[in-house]
């Protein structure tokens, strides 16, 4: 961490301290840091699971080159189901997936475009249901 970035942090949190007190600090921290470690959780969990639906490793969906149906898919999948479950932006879907923000929209677009007239695009949408169920399912494993 940059040494600016390192005062602003510290003087942000200071005035924090000031306005809510320091236990509501901490707590509002504490809070913060359950919520990133079960998103962290739940993004790894989607990941794994476009990667067993679309038979495709998670290195090659996320530094493959080619652009064979299985791993462009298994992209726009993972984008859209970590946009709808994990709430976060695009760009750190992004960062997550090693693409451009502009690809990242490309693939949410095309997933929410899909017709289930067609049968490539009826495929992609059988697979993102076995994902949500499993994810689900994995999830109520965690909690309990």
């Amino acid at each position: 961490m940059a040494i600016k970035d390192g005062k602003q942090l510290i003087e942000v949190l200071l005035r924090t301290i000031d306005r809510v007190g320091i236990k509501k600090t901490i707590e509002n921290l504490e809070l913060t840091e359950v919520h990133i470690t079960e998103n962290q959780v739940l993004q790894d969990i989607i990941l794994s699971e476009t990667c067993k639906e679309f038979e495709i490793t998670k290195r090659i969906l996320i530094m493959g080159r080619k652009n064979n149906p299985s791993r462009t898919n298994a992209i726009g999948v993972c984008c859209v189901l970590i946009k709808k479950y994990c709430k976060i932006s695009q760009s750190e879907i992004g960062r997550i997936l090693r693409k451009d923000v502009s690809n990242v929209n490309k693939y949410i677009k095309k997933c929410q475009n899909l017709d289930s007239n067609f049968k490539s695009d009826k495929d992609i949408l059988i697979s993102i249901k076995k994902i949500e169920d499993r994810v689900h399912i994995e999830l109520a494993q965690k909690l309990i």
